[in-house]
């Protein structure tokens, strides 16, 4: 009989943030002390700290002697208790990931605090920099550095799969129009990272690059070959740890 798998969350505690649209679960993870400081881990739309592609990410940090603080943020079907999935918008998934970045400030003034995110994640983690000059890094998993990328990449699958999101998420596909992050990327000073899948068909590989080079600090930058939206696995564990070296972790 097989062993169940274990992930970084099994071991992890919870807190629970009250904010104005409820309780908000982070999902906080030490290495043992003391820390070398602590990332905000932000997962993207649909997504989970629990997923195999942020789980991939924490254990990086981990294995590097850092706290990782993921939030489970509002509206993905990921998370049943998260809210109703048709709410989710570029702005609010931004604005809550805000809110546990402040907690973590809070919690840990005096140490490091990093910044990663997966996809949507890696959007919000843009936003976020750009207003924290204390930030010490960013490390970004398929990002988009725009509501236009996604749109463009559903244009390009077909009708079905504008129509999906739109069914989904009507004011996240509104949304798309306008969200940008490259004016964030642009005043990050923070030394910043991306991985990225070579094969992603949502965030194609030459819009991972714009968002690598719309950042003044940018200082590493990798694509998995055949990997997808979702990169993890030997090769995905083994470039992760490359980036936080590049990223002084």
């Amino acid at each position: 009989m097989e062993e169940p798998q274990t992930t970084w969350t099994d071991g992890a505690r919870r807190v629970d943030l009250e904010t104005s649209f409820g309780l908000m679960p982070l999902v906080v993870a030490e290495p043992g002390p003391p820390p070398g400081g602590t990332v905000l881990l932000v997962h993207g739309r649909n997504g989970a700290p629990g997923q195999i592609q942020i789980a991939e990410i924490a254990n990086a940090y981990l294995a590097r002697g850092w706290r990782v603080v993921a939030p489970e943020l509002p509206h993905s079907v990921a998370l049943p208790n998260s809210g109703p999935p048709e709410q989710l918008t570029f702005s609010g998934h931004t604005s809550a990931a805000a809110i546990a970045w402040a907690w973590v400030a809070q919690e840990w003034s005096k140490g490091a605090r990093g910044l990663a995110g997966h996809s949507l994640g890696g959007f919000a983690v843009a936003h976020l920099a750009a207003g924290s000059a204390q930030t010490h890094h960013v490390l970004a998993m398929s990002p988009p550095m725009s509501g236009r990328v996604l749109l463009a990449a559903r244009e390009a699958m077909g009708p079905a799969a504008i129509e999906e999101v739109r069914r989904e998420a009507p004011a996240y596909f509104a949304e798309m129009q306008t969200a940008d992050a490259e004016a964030a990327l642009n005043r990050v000073s923070a030394p910043l990272a991306v991985v990225t899948g070579a094969a992603d068909g949502l965030i194609p590989l030459k819009d991972a690059r714009a968002y690598f080079a719309a950042a003044p600090n940018a200082r590493f930058f990798a694509a998995l070959p055949d990997e997808h939206h979702c990169p993890a696995g030997e090769a995905c564990a083994r470039v992760l740890a490359v980036a936080l070296s590049a990223l002084g972790v």
